[in-house]
């Protein structure tokens, strides 16, 4: 396994690398869709259309239930989903290993920090409730910054809040947007075997260490 020297901070995408999410988005999505009077769709499909955003997510929906486009209907669904979305968004379980990485990196005075493109108010209600709070030292969210993954402005700055090189940090997480946004700032680069890719394939020369599991992480610092 590659070994990491002088790391002293690593960011964690949320959803698809720390946490779960997909059961929870699949119950809004089909909840706004209810809402609209159109067809549910099956867990899978939804699952298919995670990692790009919500609004990606809300539009890939709509098409595939209504065989519409989706800007007519967009304001509403997007209404509704935050909705229902918000009702049931700190049900979100972390992965397995997650929280025992965590303690263990805490243990080794790593600074953490979690970047996601998530919106803020739904990344707090998740992270608060799995009690991991104090355990990260910065939470930037996708409407924290002007610019989000895969713009590496959100590692730009983290580096920056704790005055650190970007080569003294790893970025972790499950999709294109992480790989990017990490690379161009000048991060290592991590990834996990599970998550949500939309599609796309996560087999980079820009990635440093593919996880087989998230609690082989530790043990990749010297």
């Amino acid at each position: 396994m590659v070994q990491f020297t002088n790391i002293k901070a690593i960011f964690f995408d949320l959803d698809g690398t720390l946490f779960e999410t997909a059961p929870q988005l699949s119950v809004a999505v089909n909840n706004m869709l209810n809402d609209l009077k159109m067809d549910a769709l099956e867990k899978n499909q939804i699952t298919n259309f995670i990692g790009k955003g919500a609004d990606n997510l809300i539009r890939k929906s709509i098409e595939l239930s209504a065989r519409k486009n989706a800007d007519e209907f967009f304001v509403e669904a997007m209404d509704a989903f935050h909705y229902h979305y918000g009702l049931i968004a700190h049900e979100s379980l972390p992965y397995e290993g997650v929280m025992e990485a965590i303690n263990m990196l805490k243990d080794k005075h790593i600074k953490l920090a979690c970047i996601t493109n998530k919106p803020r108010i739904f990344t707090d209600k998740i992270i608060d409730a799995s009690g991991l709070t104090e355990s990260f030292d910065l939470v930037l969210s996708g409407d924290s910054l002007e610019k989000k993954k895969p713009d590496p402005l959100p590692i730009i700055y983290s580096c920056d809040f704790f005055n650190i090189k970007p080569i003294e940090s790893i970025m972790v997480g499950d999709s294109i947007n992480d790989i990017e946004a990490g690379s161009s700032a000048g991060a290592f680069v991590v990834t996990v075997p599970y998550g949500y890719q939309c599609g796309d394939s996560i087999d980079s020369p820009k990635v440093n260490l593919a996880l087989n599991q998230f609690s082989e992480l530790p043990g990749a610092l010297n």
